[in-house]
């Protein structure tokens, strides 16, 4: 049994973080950020925004057959190139379960072959598993960063006084994003605005959209400054809201 004293766990290091927004709004382009050696996992083909960093590799991610080629590629990284990279980039997490299910719907085509099928009930209940196995795999490498994008989807909430509004998540599926959300350091929603453009993180959370920093004291970072964990410039959302 190893036992590691918390004194000497720095909460900066090997951290988990799913960062999530809009279609566009330049999530990807957060990894050029990253200090070290970058690996990205590229599922919606979007790497193009890296051209040119020197830092930066990228692999793409089998989407045809997803299942069996993340199983595959996970495993070649951990075991051949994982010491080569001080974080590993996951791109993202929305593509990726669209994917899946899309390669699901493959599997069960009418024996017509004509038309494409649905995936089945069973499916939903494995992925929810597949997924959360995935992360846990991936989470449990040691001396690397994890960082892992998703698109934003919304769910409905009720209050404890009964009140119902809508929740801005990241687009995962339902019986999923809570426990994805569950095994991060941090999920922090991007936000841009109007007027600079400029890019900032929310990680305060409020009844509107779920984030979380379990790392740092700040409730807001810009995009440049996210992973300079234990910052002294502590940012606002008006640096970057209109």
């Amino acid at each position: 049994m190893e036992i590691v004293k918390a004194s000497d766990v720095s909460k900066g290091k090997d951290f988990s973080v799913l960062i999530y927004a809009q279609p566009g709004s330049g999530k990807t382009t957060t990894a050029k950020y990253l200090s070290g050696k970058t690996l990205v996992i590229d599922v919606d083909r979007t790497t193009n925004v890296l051209a040119g960093m020197d830092n930066i590799d990228i692999v793409k991610l089998d989407t045809i057959h997803p299942a069996l080629a993340t199983k595959k590629l996970l495993k070649d990284i951990h075991d051949n190139y994982l010491d080569k990279y001080d974080n590993i980039f996951f791109d993202n997490l929305s593509e990726f379960e669209q994917s899946w299910f899309g390669e699901k719907a493959n599997e069960s085509k009418t024996k017509a072959g004509k038309d494409m099928g649905t995936p089945q009930q069973g499916d939903y209940n494995q992925y929810t598993y597949y997924l959360h196995d995935m992360i846990q795999y991936i989470n449990s490498w040691q001396n690397v960063n994890k960082i892992y994008t998703a698109w934003e989807g919304n769910r409905e909430i009720i209050s404890p006084e009964g009140q119902s509004f809508t929740q801005l998540i990241p687009d995962i599926r339902e019986k999923s994003v809570n426990k994805i959300m569950g095994l991060m350091n941090v999920v922090a929603r991007l936000v841009i605005n109007d007027e600079t453009k400029k890019r900032g993180y929310l990680l305060a959370p409020t009844p509107a959209y779920y984030v979380k920093n379990q790392i740092d004291d700040r409730t807001f970072a810009m995009q440049e400054d996210l992973f300079n964990w234990g910052s002294s410039e502590q940012a606002s959302d008006s640096d970057v809201r209109s």
